[in-house]
């Protein structure tokens, strides 16, 4: 699922932001060893990714307007996270040094602020943690302590917590999934085949709303991808095949779940160059959750009638291809 590269030794990238505020940040990275298997490290740093499986040597640079959060992932070929580190930075150099095969052993040569807070949240008890995260919804380092101990809140108080974030985190994409995932709590839908299909609106290439309703009374294919996922960019051909010979009876629809609009519209374009059919990204990430995709690429089938026909997912060659054979004939509709 995960785009590979054999060696990546120098990055260098800039960023810039309109803020009178902007830092400076340069990150250096020296990490040695390799990657067992098919296992992949995967780095994420103000909404760039770069992947490796061997020693990790590079330099990334931006100018930021807030303290960041650099995130180092290990990554089966199956897509499962088995290991993660992340540090802040803010304005200045940072080195990080360590192994790439133990995530346990990076080490950052000076630590930002927003350490100190994360760890005193971490080992706080259930109410110290409540209040540290309740006081500090200013901080993005507080916003994501309220995502990762959600349980820890009676639903009242996660409601009154989310009107307590700063508008300028509000426009974060994570509070922005995270506030979505809680209004899906009150939905009551399982997406299996058989069931009746709910329908959304999502933002599509030319800047419209586009709802599933719009073509009911259609066969519609749901594909779930997203930029970095090498499956899902792989079955692209197919699916041009499928949208040429059976789209007068099938109306494909690709729902990406990237980061940002930026990734999913000027991500692989090579691959991209191939969709004419209706293509939507999944801002927050609601529709991928309403419809309990978990691995990628999913695809759902639709009937006219809106039932859930067949759910299945991964990519082997020929395999969408030939069901909608099965469906429709050897031939276009």
């Amino acid at each position: 699922m995960m785009i590979r590269y054999k060696y990546l030794f120098l990055i260098s990238f800039s960023l810039f932001y309109f803020s009178s505020s902007a830092q400076e940040t340069q990150i250096i990275i020296q990490l040695d060893g390799s990657l067992s298997g098919k296992d992949v490290l995967r780095t994420s740093f103000d909404e760039q990714v770069y992947q490796s499986v061997d020693k990790f040597e590079g330099e990334l640079r931006a100018t930021l307007d807030k303290p960041s959060q650099i995130s180092f992932y290990i990554i089966k070929n199956n897509g499962k996270i088995i290991d993660q580190r992340g540090f802040w930075v803010g304005e200045g150099t940072y080195r990080i040094n360590g192994q790439v095969n133990d995530l346990s052993t990076l080490e950052i040569d000076q630590k930002h602020p927003y350490e100190e807070l994360s760890r005193e949240i971490e080992k706080s008890g259930t109410e110290k943690k409540k209040e540290l995260i309740l006081e500090n919804l200013d901080k993005e380092v507080a916003l994501n302590a309220l995502i990762s101990n959600s349980g820890i809140f009676y639903e009242q108080e996660l409601e009154l917590a989310l009107h307590q974030v700063s508008p300028e985190l509000k426009d974060l994409n994570s509070y922005k999934r995270f506030a979505s995932n809680l209004e899906l709590t009150t939905i009551s839908f399982q997406a299996k085949e058989g069931s009746e299909s709910i329908d959304f609106s999502l933002l599509s290439r030319e800047g419209k709303q586009v709802s599933l309703s719009d073509f009911d009374g259609k066969y519609r294919l749901l594909e779930f991808s997203f930029t970095g996922c090498k499956p899902c960019l792989d079955a692209l051909p197919e699916i041009s095949e499928i949208d040429r010979r059976f789209g007068e009876s099938l109306v494909v629809i690709s729902i990406w779940n990237d980061r940002s609009r930026d990734i999913w519209l000027h991500g692989a374009k090579k691959h991209k160059e191939l969709i004419r059919w209706t293509d939507l990204w999944d801002e927050t990430g609601k529709v991928t959750q309403l419809y309990e995709v978990k691995v990628w690429p999913t695809y759902i089938l639709i009937s006219p009638q809106g039932k859930i026909e067949q759910i299945w997912n991964s990519y082997r060659k020929g395999k969408i291809l030939g069901k909608m054979e099965a469906l429709f004939g050897g031939s276009r509709p």
